[in-house]
């Protein structure tokens, strides 16, 4: 009804005729001779209009019968051919003509003129025809069916049209819609802390807490219609269909809290960590997926969920701290493969990440220890211009071992060859290395981080050691100094440098520390680090401390224990991160958050001491870091917009952890 009014009520119209008519004859009663003028004018009126609807109406048929193709052959009349067409104008969409096959699919039999092809289809818009292509991308919904559309600009006398032909594909995408939802999805589903679980638990309780795990699992997936089957002690595979995923995942996979309820007498907590292979063109593509989507899930830490389709990752919980491993296994072995590596390469490059801190000059430090004693040449390559640990890269340089080591990344480039092996320090990302370009054009590729790993990590490392547990760069690396180097290779500023990067990482091991953190530290101790040495690198200077005090005088709450400081000035990054974690002093504090301006950027710095986990809340502003530590970069932003960016970020941060809850 309402879309018969608008038409209705367009000049020229019955709406219109009929307004002027009651005028006159309103005018018949206060005077006869006005009146019987009145309507005199109004019978004109609307002869004049008839005869014009008549004349349009004869140009478009006119033109319908003689749009010419390229070709120049006159088309055939198109009135009564079966496929829906319809004429438009291209600016506003209002319908010019229609045949009658599309007056019917419109479901407006003598209605759809001067309507919207916007009223009766919301989704249509016309950037593919000014682009040039003949076809709408995707399908049209109209009503309760699915088209594909078809068409072409034509000028005329009116302005420029559109000609567009609609063919009824519903039955089509139906079928399609219900082949991907009957699509198989295959999952993995790790007990990621089963060796922490089951130490020191008898027989019994072991039976127990497996059993328990089992009994929730069968609860979760019950109604499912899925098939889950244990193939080893701690691993389960599950499969289902994409219909059935997409409800758990709409329940924020709500087994990983479900599972929590667990534990030994020792109080350690069951933790899951599922992978989700989705969309793979076989089953095998799918498992595949699934792998990579369990091994993402464990090197952020456990206790999560993530779905790998073929184009994206994506996150569920993930809430809880990570679980130090106790064992030393894989630190041996990677050591191992990175000997052989360094042996046969013909140099080494070691490269952290941009705005380069204390942790990453020390992890890379150390790698460039390793290098040195296998006897290879080896350089650190770092932005001199832009780093954090411009003193402690001035005390290395003073060594005579260092002579030349530190060098930029375009020097890099050009002394790199086919057979050159890059270490890349505390940093997981391509796009947050010191040198995208670098790490593109070398093949041969090593990674050493302790960040929770992002949807785009680093691909097809020869030789990945990522620990989410470790407190920092440095300490995995002074691990595998233990296997690569005698403790008497390792100079005594290259082991103060790794021991100032956990210092830094660990807060003055006040947080993130754990049994193997004080034994890298011991080890690093007996190759001649001096505590006292390293904690001078840490003093600020009074320009650093007044501007940390004026951040802080601008915090405020956000609640749920966050505390949120910005500022519109550029200040040094150092100052920042030592802001944030001042207030993360405070009573009642969980969590801070720092942000400031970076050129036209604005740099955020977020650190956590209680349950909030940072990098998922830095991820939602497309940074990362790990549980305690994390951060991101504000592109081309106001401190305006990442005030409210970071506002919002942190709201739905604590909705999204409610829902999971």
């Amino acid at each position: 009804m309402k879309k018969k009014v608008q038409s209705a009520s367009q000049p020229g119209q019955n709406l219109l005729f009929i307004l002027f008519l009651l005028f006159a004859a309103g005018g018949l009663y206060f005077s006869l001779a006005y009146g019987l003028i009145g309507l005199a004018a109004c019978v004109a009126l609307r002869l004049v209009t008839a005869r014009g609807e008549n004349e349009h109406d004869r140009q478009v048929q006119e033109l319908m019968d003689n749009i010419r193709v390229d070709g120049g052959e006159v088309r055939p009349s198109i009135v009564k051919s079966p496929l829906p067409t319809v004429v438009a104008l291209a600016t506003t969409g209002e319908i010019i003509w229609a045949n009658d096959a599309f007056e019917e699919a419109a479901g407006n039999i003598g209605a759809a003129k001067h309507m919207r092809l916007g009223e009766l289809a919301p989704t249509f818009e016309t950037r593919w025809l000014i682009e040039g292509k003949s076809q709408f991308p995707g399908e049209l919904r109209m009503g309760r069916h699915a088209y594909h559309v078809y068409g072409r600009m034509i000028q005329s006398g009116a302005g420029q049209m559109m000609m567009l032909h609609f063919i009824d594909c519903t039955s089509f995408v139906q079928l399609r819609d219900a082949a991907e939802t009957k699509q198989p999805a295959l999952a993995i589903i790790a007990i990621d802390n089963y060796e922490e679980l089951m130490k020191n638990v008898n027989d019994s309780e072991k039976s127990d807490i497996l059993a328990g795990i089992d009994k929730r699992l069968s609860m979760w997936m019950k109604d499912s219609g899925a098939v889950l089957r244990k193939f080893d002690r701690d691993k389960y595979i599950f499969i289902l269909e994409n219909a059935e995923l997409d409800k758990l995942a709409a329940r924020k996979f709500s087994i990983l809290q479900e599972v929590r309820e667990i534990l030994n007498h020792e109080g350690v907590i069951a933790t899951l960590s599922i992978g989700v292979g989705r969309d793979g063109e076989t089953l095998a593509e799918s498992y595949q997926y699934a792998s990579l989507a369990v091994d993402m899930a464990l090197s952020r830490g456990g206790d999560q969920a993530v779905i790998k389709n073929r184009y994206s990752f994506e996150f569920y919980g993930g809430l809880s701290e990570e679980v130090e491993k106790r064992t030393k296994v894989k630190s041996r072995v990677v050591s191992n493969a990175l000997s052989q590596l360094i042996r046969d390469s013909s140099q080494v490059l070691v490269m952290g990440h941009r705005n380069s801190d204390m942790d990453a000059i020390g992890a890379a430090a150390g790698m460039a220890c390793a290098a040195r004693v296998k006897g290879k040449p080896v350089h650190i390559v770092v932005d001199r211009e832009h780093t954090m640990a411009a003193e402690l890269i001035e005390r290395l340089e003073k060594l005579p071992e260092y002579k030349d080591v530190f060098i930029s990344a375009e020097d890099a480039m050009i002394m790199c060859d086919y057979n050159t092996l890059l270490i890349v320090v505390d940093v997981n990302r391509p796009g947050y290395v010191e040198s995208q370009a670098l790490l593109q054009s070398i093949n041969k590729v090593a990674v050493v981080d302790h960040h929770r790993r992002a949807a785009d990590y680093i691909e097809n490392a020869v030789v990945s050691l990522h620990e989410p547990y470790a407190s920092s760069a440095s300490e995995l690396v002074s691990e595998l100094l233990q296997y690569l180097v005698p403790t008497s290779g390792i100079l005594t500023g290259e082991a103060e440098a790794m021991l100032a990067g956990i210092y830094l990482d660990t807060k003055g091991f006040s947080t993130r520390t754990g049994v193997r953190t004080f034994e890298a530290a011991a080890y690093l101790r007996r190759a001649g680090a001096e505590a006292s040495d390293v904690k001078r690198f840490f003093q600020s200077s009074f320009d650093q401390y007044m501007e940390r005090q004026k951040i802080i005088s601008s915090a405020r709450s956000c609640g749920k224990g966050v505390i949120f400081a910005i500022t519109d000035e550029e200040i040094d990054r150092v100052a920042a991160a030592q802001a944030a974690d001042e207030l993360l002093s405070i009573i009642g504090t969980q969590a801070s958050v720092v942000a400031f301006r970076n050129g036209k950027d604005m740099a955020v710095s977020a650190r956590a001491a209680g349950q909030v986990n940072v990098q998922l809340l830095m991820e939602r502003l497309g940074g990362g870091g790990n549980h305690s530590a994390a951060g991101a970069q504000l592109h081309n932003t106001t401190p305006a917009q990442a005030d409210r960016m970071i506002t919002e970020a942190i709201a739905g941060y604590f909705a999204d952890r409610e829902s999971e809850n």
